[in-house]
């Protein structure tokens, strides 16, 4: 039945539902026939932009328009993944929830700002798509941004999208247009307001910074005439021209050297002195310095915030120590804690095995584990992580306790 949905055979489709007519209840066995992704033939028709099966779902069997699939995923959603533009007006015209937000933390906008044409996005916008949903998962400009859809972005701006939208597990579009290396998104997104000197701490970077880094001549010089700072230092010191320097990219110091205020710790502060002394053994240890005390720093303040029981706060802070330093186990430790603390058993337990993957000999690494697996109900692989660290140190009453729980806790649900 599925398949002749997605194929868009009609009657085909009827006869199946003939079939099931004979049992009763056929609307109801219609939309619980699903597929392993959780999806039922509205969701499959919407995917083959076959509107002709979906009015006879909708318009004549009223199932749900806006059923999600095993991915939170609306018939509307499938129908802009695969840009089938005259299904998805039939569904926005039936009722479908343009801002249902899927497991990913996307709404119809954010998918059409990365797969459909900018005539969806004007529909979307004017039935009343939010066009900065959710940004905590990255809005709609964040998606096209990063797709380097510049049609895309152009209809978002015009429709008051804001250009300067971060977050902590997000960079702002424009740091998204300059990853992606579009010129075009970079230029509107500065036209727009989008701001040439914001900070982006998840990297440490502004985005002249990150210019360099990349190195793409256009968009620097883009940033530069919108008032782009060459003067200010990333997180390890470093002002653009020494980013340049520290790729080898000489053309990149040629261009940022004559705009570059000189620094008083180069003997030779000359094109040819940067990209000798950036590479020195004085400059690389000052730089690992300065990266050991914001590591240290953003640890202590993560700590401080767990002490306030603050653990989304905590959870900024250790997520920040880690982008200085990725190999510390105790981190991982400590915001695997907060994680459980807030009962997010999947990011617990992300950080724990991480902490195991880099500590395989610290019994905490294994009690983090144990309480993940604990919070997803995975009580046997509990079991198994808990007794694994006591195996480390025979006399952790903790981990001891924790083993034990997890035994009962198996038990007691089979």
């Amino acid at each position: 039945m599925l398949d002749a949905a997605f194929e868009g055979n009609l009657n085909l489709f009827k006869r199946f539902a003939y079939e099931l007519d004979a049992e009763g209840d056929l609307a109801e066995k219609i939309a619980s026939g699903k597929d392993f992704n959780g999806r039922n033939a509205l969701h499959v028709a919407a995917l083959g932009g076959r509107t002709h099966v979906l009015k006879y779902l909708v318009g004549e069997l009223k199932l749900d328009v806006n059923v999600k699939d095993d991915e939170g995923d609306t018939p509307l959603n499938c129908a802009i993944e695969r840009n089938h533009f005259p299904t998805a007006v039939y569904l926005i015209d039936n009722g479908a929830n343009l801002n249902a937000i899927n497991n990913e933390g996307a709404t119809a906008l954010h998918l059409a700002a990365m797969e459909g044409p900018k005539k969806l996005l004007q529909l979307l916008i004017s039935k009343g798509a939010e066009v900065n949903a959710n940004p905590a998962a990255g809005t709609p400009l964040q998606r096209a941004a990063a797709a380097g859809k510049k049609d895309c972005v152009k209809v978002l701006l015009e429709n008051n999208a804001n250009p300067n939208t971060s977050s902590d597990d997000n960079f702002c579009p424009l740091v998204l247009a300059i990853f992606n290396g579009s010129i075009e998104c970079v230029k509107l997104l500065l036209k727009a307001g989008a701001d040439p000197n914001m900070y982006v701490e998840r990297v440490g970077f502004r985005p002249l910074g990150i210019a360099a880094l990349e190195w793409n001549a256009e968009i620097v010089k883009c940033l530069l005439n919108a008032g782009a700072d060459p003067n200010v230092p990333n997180h390890l010191g470093f002002v653009p021209v020494e980013v340049a320097a520290s790729e080898g990219n000489r053309d990149g110091v040629m261009t940022l050297y004559p705009i570059t205020s000189p620094i008083s710790d180069y003997p030779d502060w000359s094109v040819d002195g940067i990209m000798i002394y950036v590479h020195s053994k004085e400059k690389r240890e000052k730089a690992r310095q300065l990266n050991q005390h914001h590591f240290t720093e953003s640890k202590l303040k993560g700590t401080e915030a767990v002490k306030k029981m603050d653990y989304h706060d905590a959870i900024k802070w250790y997520t920040k120590a880690i982008n200085y330093d990725d190999m510390d186990a105790t981190v991982y430790s400590n915001r695997s804690f907060c994680w459980a603390r807030l009962e997010d058993g999947e990011n617990a337990l992300e950080d724990a095995k991480m902490c195991v993957m880099l500590s395989p000999s610290w019994p905490k690494s294994y009690y983090r584990l144990g309480v993940a697996w604990m919070l997803l109900k995975e009580f046997e692989k509990a079991a198994d992580a808990f007794y694994d660290g006591w195996k480390l140190d025979r006399k952790n009453k903790e981990l001891e306790c924790a083993f034990r729980d997890a035994i009962d806790a198996q038990r007691k649900h089979g």
